[in-house]
């Protein structure tokens, strides 16, 4: 049963690629002059466990269309080491090369004849499209034996490439109408089927073919019956597909069983309407490329990119032309608020300036005004009281009495002596009515000077609100209002930031982020000027170089539209010399079609084999479908 599924396959395909290549084609015979003649070639190759090949068959089939005998003369360029008819009785002469029968038509007759390439000729032959299968487990390059059996992670991975690539002169009108000549690679289009290939869905899990644009084309799955089947189409049709690309099958199997499947390798001749459809795409291409290069422009065209960017730089200049002066006058304001080169403790008030001649900023001058404050009004103010305190106590009170006069009495206690001493005296008169009422008001005056109140004069009284006391207190509450200004100035200070001895702002981050307004201004600068303005530069010189990338796509797609009538006319050309492998009948015109079949990968121990006489065999009975049997026919013994 699995045989014969194998068979179908098999035979499917080649039927599939035969019969699309059935032309009505003429020659002639020796013994007559058949309306035309086919020469349709399937060239088998087994691949051993190593990927070479290890056997060549080549099943061929000749129609001959007319009525009567003729003689059909077929070649062979390499050594055969068999051949046999498949389907007739006819004779099949084979000699240093040349392949004699003689066919007897009725309309038309078939010919299908099996030969085998001498294994030392396998080495000589030149396939239009290299084949190389490697098989992994779990991601372990293996042979294909070694997987039968085992579990684990399975990955088969073919890659084919066109080797029929040939440097040709190619001559075509451009745009302008003028003849121009071209070196370009053409090849003869081929393309490539990969099927058969069925995985039993109870030893597989996880099947997958992944495809990558341009290198590998996706695989298509279909499950059917517990069967999951996995075929890809491969065109290898440069420029429109890459010469070279690979299919990728991946799954975790158990008990790894895979059959035999098949690589076909076919030439394909391209339809008007690939052509057209290239054609269009090429045109797609081209305008794209056209937007994309006007789109980018140049710094000179308005509504541009580059236009655009050369604008962005441009503005972005002024703010740093427009920074920097913010940031001098923010600078003068600083050094106006806090000079960094003043020296407090060498300042000199006679002059002005400290001792290396630098001037005090409002801060700084607030700081020496508290501090003359702080330190030498408060203190004057406290020894002035003390004074006058000193003076108080020496006047004393009109109520001293009693003790004799010494440096330790009071002036009260002293008066009172002289009046006690000169009672009846014109020298008490004196004491009482001028010296004691100026005592009196020295008294009192002494206190107000101190503390404030109505000061006595030789008029009277008078308010007298400078006092030592009030002074004081006004002078405290100066030192205070000072100090907070100084605060204010301090957090304006801080906030546009220190600078060092050549006026440039100090360096200092907070959080990753400048901490000051004058150095947050010098770190935009540099940013500007050293990332910001350079990244416009390298952004415009990227898009630069796209626009010139665009405007060198569009020239080789122009190109492209230019020559693809003539490219398509070249690979025709090759396509046409691409109709043999042995060789064909003098005046025929033919096919040739390239199966490449795997090793299959079984517990038994060997790789699965079909009797290519068992194929053949199938092959005459589906093209034999739509006409009456000539004859009975008997199929041959299935070859191992």
């Amino acid at each position: 049963m699995k045989k014969r599924t194998r068979l179908y396959q098999l035979l499917a395909l080649f039927m599939a690629l035969s019969l699309v290549f059935v032309l009505p084609l003429s020659a002639a015979g020796p013994q007559g002059a058949p309306e035309k003649v086919i020469d349709n070639e399937l060239v088998i190759s087994t691949l051993g466990e190593d990927g070479s090949i290890v056997g060549m068959q080549v099943l061929n089939q000749i129609r001959v269309f007319g009525d009567g005998s003729f003689s059909v003369q077929d070649t062979s360029k390499f050594k055969l080491s068999s051949i046999r008819n498949l389907y007739g009785s006819e004779k099949i002469n084979y000699s240093d090369g040349k392949i004699d029968v003689n066919l007897s038509s009725s309309g038309y007759s078939d010919l299908y004849y099996l030969a085998k390439l001498d294994n030392n000729e396998i080495a000589n032959v030149e396939f239009p499209v290299s084949v190389k299968v490697e098989y992994y487990l779990d991601g372990k390059k293996v042979k294909p034996s070694e997987m039968a059996g085992k579990s684990g992670h399975i990955k088969i991975v073919c890659e084919v490439e066109n080797l029929t690539g040939e440097l040709k002169t190619l001559e075509f009108q451009d745009s302008k109408g003028e003849t121009v000549t071209k070196e370009m690679m053409v090849y003869t289009p081929y393309a490539v089927s990969i099927s058969g290939v069925e995985l039993a869905n109870d030893k597989f899990a996880n099947i997958s073919a992944p495809g990558v644009a341009g290198e590998s084309p996706e695989g298509v799955l279909a499950n059917v019956q517990g069967v999951t089947s996995v075929s890809w189409t491969v065109p290898l049709i440069p420029p429109a597909y890459p010469a070279k690309q690979y299919t990728v099958l991946e799954a975790d199997g158990k008990n790894i069983e895979i059959p035999s499947f098949n690589i076909g390798v076919m030439p394909i001749l391209p339809t008007t309407s690939s052509v057209d459809n290239l054609t269009g795409s090429l045109q797609q291409l081209y305008d794209g490329f056209n937007q994309i290069e006007q789109g980018i422009g140049a710094s000179n065209k308005d509504a541009t990119l580059l236009y655009g960017l050369a604008s962005v730089k441009d503005g972005l200049r002024q703010v740093v032309d427009g920074i920097g002066t913010v940031e001098t006058n923010l600078k003068t304001i600083r050094v106006g608020l806090a000079n960094p080169n003043f020296d407090a403790s060498s300042y000199n008030m006679a002059t002005g300036t400290d001792a290396k001649g630098a001037t005090p900023g409002a801060k700084d001058a607030i700081g020496l005004m508290k501090n003359t404050i702080d330190t030498q009004l408060m203190a004057a103010f406290a020894a002035q009281k003390m004074v006058l305190g000193l003076m108080e106590t020496a006047i004393g009170t009109s109520a001293d009495n009693g003790q004799e006069p010494s440096l330790n009495t009071s002036l009260y206690n002293d008066i009172n002596y002289l009046k006690a001493a000169t009672a009846g005296t014109p020298a008490y008169q004196v004491i009482t009515n001028a010296i004691e009422p100026k005592l009196k008001a020295m008294n009192n005056n002494v206190k107000v000077f101190r503390d404030g109140g109505e000061m006595i004069t030789a008029t009277g009284t008078m308010a007298f609100p400078a006092s030592v006391t009030a002074v004081e207190l006004g002078s405290k509450t100066l030192s205070e209002k000072l100090g907070q200004l100084d605060s204010g100035l301090t957090m304006a200070v801080l906030g546009l930031g220190a600078l060092d001895e050549k006026g440039r702002p100090v360096p200092v981050m907070a959080n990753g982020k400048p901490a000051s307004l004058l150095y947050a201004l010098e770190y935009l600068q540099q940013n500007i000027n050293g990332k910001m303005i350079p990244g416009i530069d390298q952004l415009a010189e990227g898009a630069g170089k796209i626009g010139t990338g665009a405007l060198t796509a569009k020239d080789a797609i122009s190109v492209g539209l230019q020559t693809t009538p003539v490219m398509m006319e070249a690979m025709n050309e090759k396509l046409a010399t691409a109709d043999t492998f042995l060789g064909k009948p003098e005046g025929a015109e033919g096919t040739v079609t390239y199966v490449f079949q795997t090793p299959a990968i079984t517990t038994e121990g060997q790789a699965m084999k079909y009797g290519l006489g068992a194929i053949a065999v199938a092959l005459i009975l589906l093209i034999a479908v739509g006409r009456p049997p000539k004859q009975a026919f008997q199929a041959p013994a299935e070859q191992a």
